[in-house]
C-alpha cells in the first residue's frame, strides 16, 4: 500500500513560501552570480528557493508536476497562449483531433509530467539522504503517491502501461522516455523508501517490465498514433540508446522477484546490441545534442552490472566530452551545435525547433548526469561542470527553448514556449543539486 500523500508541515510550508516570495523578486540578481562567486551556502539557499517555488506554485492534483507553467503567474498555459503556435513535428502533419489528442496547450503542458514528477522524487530522495529531514521524507512519499496515481491511471488500460496524463487524466499516449524517467526516479526513492512503499515499488517494477516485454519494448498504441513497422521495431531493439531505456527496469524487476526471465531478457539485449561495441573517444569535430540518458543510464548500469564497466564507461566518456563543449557561461547550452576539438571553435545549429539556432535550460539534466558519473571518472571535472550549470541556471533560464543570444529572438510561432517555465530543466536542476550535495561535491 502506498503511503498516504503527505505535504509539508504548516510551519515548513510557510518557510518555503516565504523563501519563494523573496526569491521571485530577485531572480536577476541571483542568476548573475559567477561560478567562482557563489558559496556553498549561497548555492544551498538557491536550491531551497527554487524548491519552494515547486512546493508553493507548481504542484497539481496528487502532487503531479507538469512540464510547462506560465512564468508570469505559474498557471497552466491556455488556448489563447498557444494561438498561432507552431505545429509539432511529432504530429506528422495531422491535427490533434485526428490523433485523438487534447488541444496543444493541454498536451504540451502535461507531456512530460511523469518524467518531471519522477525527477522531483529523485531530487527529494537525495535531499533526504543528505539532510535526514523527516519533512522531506513526507514530501518523498507524497511525490511517490503522485507517480503511483499516474501508474494507476495507466493500469486502467493495462497494468504496467505508462500513460502521459494529459490534463491530469489517462491518455493512450506513452513513450520510452517516460518509462525510463519513471524508473530512475523510483529507483532513487527505493534507496530510502519505507517497507510498505518498497513492496509497492517491487510490484510496479514487475508490472512495468512485464508490459515492456509483452509489447517488445514499444508503446502499444504507437507513438503519437504512428505505429512502427516490424523492420523499425527490430532496428531499435538492436540499438544501445533504446536498450538502456529498458535494461535497468529489467534489473529492478529481477531484484524484486528473483525471476530469471528478466535476466534472459537482459541477455537478449546484450546479444542484439553487442557488448563489444565500445563508444569512441571524441575526436575532430563533434556534434552536440540535448539527449542525456546515454550518460546517466550507463552510470546506473555501473552499479547494476559492473562486469561490463568498459562499455558503460565508453558511453559516459563519449557523451561527457561531447556535451560539455556546448555549455555556455550562463549555464545554458546550445540546443544543437558542432565543436572542433582541435581548434575549440563552436557553431550553433538549427535543432529543428525554435526557428533557428537556440539555447536550452535542459542541460540541467546533463548536470545531474555529471554528478552521478563523477565517481567513475576521478580524473575528469564532471562535478565542476555540473556546478557551473547549477550556478548559471535560474528561473529565467529554466526554458525548453531560448534565443541563442540576447541579440536574437525566437520566431513568433515559438514565442510561447520560450516564455514558459520548463520543469524538465527545473527538476533536473534540483536532482543535480541534491545528489551532488549528498555526494559531497558542494
Amino acid at each position: 500500500m502506498v503511503g498516504k500523500a503527505v505535504g509539508l508541515s504548516e510551519a515548513n510550508l510557510g518557510r518555503f513560501a516565504a523563501v519563494a516570495c523573496i526569491a521571485i523578486s530577485g531572480l536577476q540578481a541571483v542568476g548573475s552570480l559567477s561560478a567562482t562567486g557563489m558559496s556553498r551556502e549561497a548555492l544551498e539557499k538557491k536550491a531551497l528557493r527554487i524548491q519552494a517555488i515547486v512546493e508553493s506554485k507548481a504542484l497539481q492534483a496528487h502532487g503531479m508536476i507538469p512540464m510547462f507553467l506560465r512564468k508570469t503567474d505559474y498557471r497552466l498555459p491556455t488556448a489563447e497562449d498557444y494561438q498561432g503556435a507552431y505545429r509539432h513535428r511529432h504530429l506528422k502533419g495531422k491535427s490533434e483531433e485526428e490523433l485523438g489528442l487534447p488541444p496543444m496547450h493541454v498536451w504540451r503542458a502535461w507531456e512530460n509530467t511523469t518524467s518531471d514528477t519522477a525527477f522531483y522524487l529523485g531530487a527529494l530522495s537525495y535531499q533526504y539522504r543528505a539532510t535526514g529531514d523527516p519533512n522531506v521524507l513526507k514530501m518523498c512519499r507524497r511525490t511517490f503517491g503522485a507517480l503511483k496515481h499516474i501508474y494507476d491511471l495507466g493500469a486502467q488500460d493495462e497494468p504496467g502501461f505508462v500513460t502521459k496524463p494529459y490534463g491530469g487524466k489517462y491518455h493512450k499516449q506513452s513513450s520510452g522516455d517516460q518509462v525510463q524517467c519513471l524508473v530512475v526516479g523510483l529507483e532513487a526513492y527505493r534507496q530510502i523508501a519505507p517497507p510498505d512503499d518498497r513492496a509497492t515499488l517491487d510490484e510496479m517494477f514487475r508490472n512495468l517490465a512485464d508490459h515492456q516485454i509483452k509489447y517488445r519494448y514499444y508503446t502499444k498504441h504507437g507513438y503519437f498514433g504512428h505505429p512502427m513497422s516490424e523492420a523499425e521495431v527490430q532496428q531499435v531493439n538492436r540499438a544501445w540508446d533504446h536498450a538502456l531505456i529498458h535494461i535497468p527496469l529489467l534489473h529492478l524487476a529481477w531484484q524484486a522477484t528473483g525471476d530469471s526471465k528478466y535476466l534472459r531478457e537482459i541477455q537478449g539485449w546484450y546479444e542484439r546490441c553487442g557488448l563489444d561495441k565500445k563508444w569512441a573517444v571524441p575526436a575532430g569535430t563533434v556534434r552536440g545534442y540535448t539527449a542525456h540518458r546515454m550518460f546517466y543510464l550507463p552510470s546506473l548500469m555501473m552499479e547494476m552490472d559492473s562486469t561490463n564497466h568498459e562499455l558503460w564507461r565508453s558511453m559516459m566518456f563519449n557523451v561527457f566530452r561531447t556535451l560539455r563543449t556546448g555549455v555556455l557561461p550562463d549555464g545554458t547550452a546550445y540546443s544543437s551545435w558542432t565543436h572542433n576539438l582541435d581548434t575549440g571553435e563552436t557553431s550553433p545549429l538549427n535543432p529543428g525547433w525554435g526557428g533557428g539556432p537556440t539555447r536550452t535550460g535542459r542541460i540541467a539534466i546533463f548536470a545531474r548526469a555529471c554528478v552521478n558519473a563523477q565517481r567513475w571518472f576521478p580524473e575528469e571535472n564532471m562535478s565542476e561542470m555540473a556546478r557551473k550549470i547549477l550556478v548559471g541556471l535560474d528561473m529565467e533560464t529554466f526554458r525548453f527553448v531560448m534565443p541563442q543570444s540576447s541579440s536574437h529572438t525566437l520566431s513568433p510561432e515559438w514565442r510561447i514556449e520560450g516564455e514558459l517555465i520548463d520543469f524538465d530543466s527545473l527538476t533536473g536542476w534540483l536532482w543535480a543539486y541534491w545528489e551532488g550535495r549528498w555526494r559531497g561535491y558542494w
